[in-house]
C-alpha cells in the first residue's frame, strides 16, 4: 500500500472502531506523560493495524468536551481529521464518527424538528427546481427531483430507470433535472452549461442533450463536448447563434447567468444532503438505499396516495 495514501479500507477500519473504547497502557510515569501524544499514537497503531500503514498520523487540538471525564482531541490521518475523546490522564481514548448527538428531546420535539426539516428541504428543492427542465405533466401530484452529472456512469444507468418510471406513471409523475457536476468529471460542467443554455430556449432541446450525453457518454471528452453538443442540437428548433454565445462565450451575460444557475443548483444539493450522483427526492423526501424500479414505484405509490388523501 502507498504510504502516502490512506485507503478507504483503512478509514473504514478506523470508523468501525468508532464505538470501541481503547485502553491505552500507562507507564509508571503516567503523570508525566499523560498527554504524550506519540505514546498514545503508538498505542492506537497497536490496536488499529491500518494506522501502521499510513505515513502521517498526529494527535492535536485538545479541548474541553461535553462528555464527563473526557477531553476532545483530533486524530489526523494523512490529512483526514477524525474527532476523538480522551481522558485527561491519557489512559483511554474513544474514536468518534462525529460529535456527541443530543438525544434528550421529547417525541413532540422530535416530530416538530422533523417537520421543520422537511419544510426547509422542500423550500430548498423548490428554489432549485424553479425554471428547470421538466419531463411529464407540470401539474403531476408527484415530482421526482434528480441531482445528476452528465459524465457520471451511475447517472447514465439511472436514466433508463427514470424513463421507465415516466412510462409507468404518465399522468401522475414528473421529473425535474438539477445540475450537480462533480469536480473530478472534466466535461460534466461544460455539458451542464451547454444543456442549460439550450434549456433557456426550449425544454425539448435540453432533453435532447440530456439523452445524448448519457447515450454517448463514453465518446465525449473535454475537447469535443461542445462540438458534439452542437451536433446533437442540429435538429433542435432553437437559435443556434444565441446558444453558442451562451455556451461558449464566457464573457456573455447569458453564460454568466447559466454558471450562476449551476452553482445555485449545487449549493441547494449540499443543503439537502446530496452526497453523490444521482440523488433522488420524491415529493421532497430523499430516496435512500435500494435503487430498483420496485423500490421507486413503492415510494411513488405512497406519494400518490398521500397526495390524494390531502
Amino acid at each position: 500500500m502507498n504510504r502516502r495514501s490512506f485507503s478507504a479500507r483503512a478509514l473504514r477500519g478506523v470508523l468501525l472502531l468508532s464505538l470501541l473504547l481503547l485502553f491505552v497502557p500507562r507507564s509508571s510515569h503516567a503523570q508525566e506523560d499523560a498527554l504524550d501524544t506519540q505514546r498514545i499514537i503508538d498505542n492506537l497503531k497497536m490496536e488499529i493495524p491500518q494506522l501502521r500503514q499510513t505515513g502521517q498520523v498526529s494527535l492535536s487540538s485538545f479541548s474541553e468536551s461535553d462528555v464527563e471525564g473526557f477531553k476532545r482531541a483530533t486524530l489526523t490521518v494523512n490529512g483526514r481529521q477524525i474527532p476523538m475523546l480522551i481522558t485527561p490522564d491519557g489512559s483511554k481514548a474513544l474514536l468518534l464518527a462525529g460529535p456527541p448527538i443530543d438525544v434528550s428531546r421529547s417525541l413532540e420535539e422530535v416530530n416538530q424538528a422533523m417537520a421543520d426539516e422537511a419544510s426547509e428541504r422542500g423550500a430548498t428543492l423548490a428554489r432549485a427546481t424553479e425554471g428547470m427542465p421538466v419531463r411529464g405533466p407540470v401539474d403531476a401530484p408527484v415530482t421526482l427531483v434528480e441531482f445528476s452529472d452528465f459524465q457520471c456512469p451511475y447517472c447514465a444507468r439511472a436514466s433508463d430507470l427514470v424513463n421507465e418510471l415516466l412510462s409507468r406513471y404518465p399522468e401522475t409523475l414528473n421529473v425535474v433535472y438539477v445540475h450537480y457536476p462533480l469536480p473530478m468529471h472534466e466535461w460534466a460542467r461544460p455539458a451542464a452549461v451547454a444543456s442549460q443554455c439550450a434549456a433557456r430556449q426550449s425544454d425539448e432541446a435540453f432533453w435532447t442533450l440530456h439523452d445524448a450525453y448519457f447515450e454517448e457518454q463514453s465518446d465525449i471528452t473535454p475537447d469535443n463536448v461542445m462540438s458534439k453538443s452542437e451536433a446533437y442540437l442540429s435538429d433542435a428548433s432553437i437559435d443556434m447563434a444565441a446558444w453558442k454565445t451562451c455556451a461558449q462565450d464566457e464573457t456573455s451575460s447569458a453564460h454568466e447567468e447559466v454558471q450562476q444557475t449551476i452553482t445555485a443548483n449545487m449549493q441547494a444539493g449540499q443543503e439537502v444532503n446530496v452526497t453523490g450522483t444521482p440523488s433522488f427526492y420524491i415529493n421532497g423526501e430523499k430516496v435512500q438505499g435500494a435503487r430498483s424500479i420496485e423500490a421507486f414505484t413503492r415510494r411513488i405509490d405512497q406519494a400518490v396516495a398521500a397526495a390524494e388523501g390531502n
